[in-house]
């Protein structure tokens, strides 16, 4: 099953302290069965207002070497300022 998600990290106390938190946005591949971590990446990528892609729906799609990500972020709004973003990548196989 592939996850994506965003976790709050505490700052440094120059960057503000515990009470600070920064927003990291990942994607994880879980192990539908036993619920374990197969492999997990941040992704940090933000929307126009600074908020985490990550952080509602997302799809991912395989063509081949191909991937396409599309998020949907709301953006905290009054509901008409979610956008759709796009990322891509090559990918090469695991030898």
């Amino acid at each position: 099953m592939l996850c994506a998600g965003v976790a709050g990290l505490p700052q440094t106390p120059a960057a503000g302290g515990p009470s600070a938190k920064y927003n990291l946005g990942g994607i994880a591949l879980i192990d539908s069965r036993t619920h374990a971590t197969l492999h997990s990446v941040p992704f940090q990528q933000w929307t126009a207002d600074g908020g985490v892609a990550t952080r509602n729906p997302f799809k991912m799609t395989a063509d081949g070497s191909h991937l396409t990500m599309r998020v949907a972020p709301d953006n905290g709004g009054d509901g008409t300022d979610t956008e759709i973003l796009t990322y891509e990548a090559t990918v090469t196989p695991a030898r």
